[in-house]
């Protein structure tokens, strides 16, 4: 379920912030334009066999009402930009030309099954796709006018020869196949917030509860910039995958102890295995990774099997033991503590509403919560994508941390990196920093992100370094039982950006 399960496409449940670990997103803009951030697109990008049914079958771009909206889309169609190098600009360029009306249909229906991956192909028939190709042919010819990619995903902005432009999400598969393709609108133009109490505006006007709060951290005493927001500071809020910030200090801590090493190698089984967002589910059981690949992966792409993987290395009571460490107001969340793969099984597995497991979850108390877990079927999860799209976070399926906790874990992982056990934490949580260059520009000596989603659960969490030595923590949390609330994730993560930029300016 994006930044981000849990990093994920509006229509998906677990998205995450995919990519190769060391690679930094990069983006071309269009001049004039406040763009999504990289939270934002990385969130929207993980698109699963279940999102490329849902949306490519209502991709069609609507006319503009705009007189001037098709003079000024063909004005950006002139702007075109390269698109990315290796397999994933490969995908993209085929793509283009199929709905460019360059590729026969015939030829499009032979090169579907080798250039996509067999779970996509699940979800939507060739004959579907060369059908979605053909209505957006419509416009033709699209060409690429912004480019945002992260190892093994990209959002590519496309424009017509006139009308609406289209962002193009794409993701591969560990054998460059296409998993996940996804056509949305461009969010709208968004006039960024000129002062805080514009942003705090901004925040309890949003449709779904929300929550930004900013908070200084540069003295011992952590000082409120603001905290806008119907709801209380203090009040839980789902999180998704930023619950992985507490399973990277647990594995840091048990570095520190002697149990493991970043080095340690760890073998994929299937009784690991998750669902996306991430990369290693894809991988044959038997393959082995090191503690340190995996920790990169889950936290800048958000694997979801790395994270589990990583939860079955050190033992759920070293993950318990962080959420006490590292400062949760609640540490009694983590007990027992729910994985990735389990929570899909209890919130979207085979008949998981029929017979009232989310109920009995919710209900439960920690020995019943942890017999439910216990009784769990191993093996390859029985989950289909396509089941991913209802709200489970009211029955207590996810994990839930106030801004304060937040605050605190960023500032517990920083403390950890100060430490030789710990030192790899610092670059690992910067490998994706969440806002673009753009964003950023050259305010801020480091940035430290983890997003996380789930159906009906936006967030995201920033340690921020200015040049000037002062430092914060900025957390925006989203939820709601109607995912549509959400949807707008440029608008919904545009606020940091709006954050950050004041912040920048003082």
């Amino acid at each position: 379920m994006s930044d981000e399960i849990f990093d994920q496409s509006p229509t998906t449940t677990l998205r995450g912030d995919r990519g190769a670990a060391r690679d930094r997103p990069t983006r071309r803009r269009r001049a004039g334009r406040v763009g999504a951030s990289a939270a934002a697109r990385s969130a929207a990008a993980t698109a699963t066999a279940a999102a490329l049914a849902l949306t490519l079958a209502a991709c069609t771009p609507a006319g503009s009402t705009d007189p001037g909206a098709a003079a000024s889309a063909t004005a950006v169609a002139a702007s075109e930009v390269e698109l990315p190098a290796g397999a994933l600009g490969e995908q993209a360029a085929w793509v283009l030309k199929a709905i460019n009306g360059d590729i026969t249909e015939k030829d499009q229906r032979a090169d579907v099954e080798a250039r996509f991956a067999p779970e996509a192909l699940e979800s939507i028939s060739p004959d579907e796709l060369v059908a979605v190709f053909g209505q957006l042919g419509a416009q033709a010819p699209w060409v690429p006018t912004a480019v945002e990619a992260l190892g093994t995903q990209a959002v590519i902005t496309i424009t017509p020869a006139s009308g609406d432009a289209l962002d193009m999400q794409l993701a591969l598969d560990a054998e460059d196949r296409l998993a996940g393709l996804l056509f949305t609108p461009v969010a709208a133009d968004r006039v960024p917030a000129a002062s805080w109490q514009e942003l705090e505006d901004a925040v309890e006007s949003f449709a779904a509860d929300g929550r930004l709060v900013v908070t200084e951290v540069t003295s011992p005493t952590d000082e409120r910039v603001v905290s806008a927001s119907g709801l209380a500071a203090d009040e839980p809020m789902p999180s998704g995958s930023m619950f992985k910030l507490y399973v990277l200090g647990a594995v840091a801590q048990t570095v520190a102890d002697g149990g493991i090493t970043w080095e340690t190698p760890l073998a994929i089984t299937d009784d690991v295995k998750s669902l996306p967002s991430g990369e290693l589910q894809n991988e044959p059981s038997g393959t082995e990774v090191t503690v340190r690949d995996a920790a990169e992966k889950m936290i800048a792409i958000s694997d979801n099997t790395a994270t589990d993987l990583l939860i079955e290395a050190v033992g759920p009571d070293a993950v318990r033991q962080a959420f006490t460490e590292l400062g949760h107001h609640d540490p009694s969340e983590a007990d027992p503590l729910l994985t990735t793969r389990g929570l899909f099984q209890l919130g979207w597995g085979e008949g998981a509403a029929e017979t009232a497991g989310r109920d009995a979850w919710n209900d439960a108390d920690s020995s019943e919560r942890q017999a439910l877990l216990d009784s769990l079927p191993g093996g390859l999860p029985d989950v289909k994508a396509s089941a991913v799209t209802t709200p489970v976070w009211q029955y207590g399926l996810d994990w839930f941390t106030t801004a304060d906790d937040l605050t605190a874990v960023h500032l517990g992982l920083q403390q950890l990196a100060e430490t030789e056990a710990g030192a790899p934490v610092r670059e690992i949580l910067a490998v994706n920093p969440g806002l673009g260059a753009d964003a950023l520009g050259d305010d801020w000596s480091y940035v430290a992100f983890k997003g996380g989603s789930s159906v009906g659960v936006l967030a995201g969490s920033w340690y921020l370094e200015r040049e000037d030595g002062r430092a914060f923590t900025i957390s925006i949390q989203g939820r709601s039982d109607d995912p549509a609330e959400l949807a707008d994730q440029a608008t919904f993560f545009g606020q940091v950006q709006d954050a950050v930029a004041l912040l920048a300016a003082e």
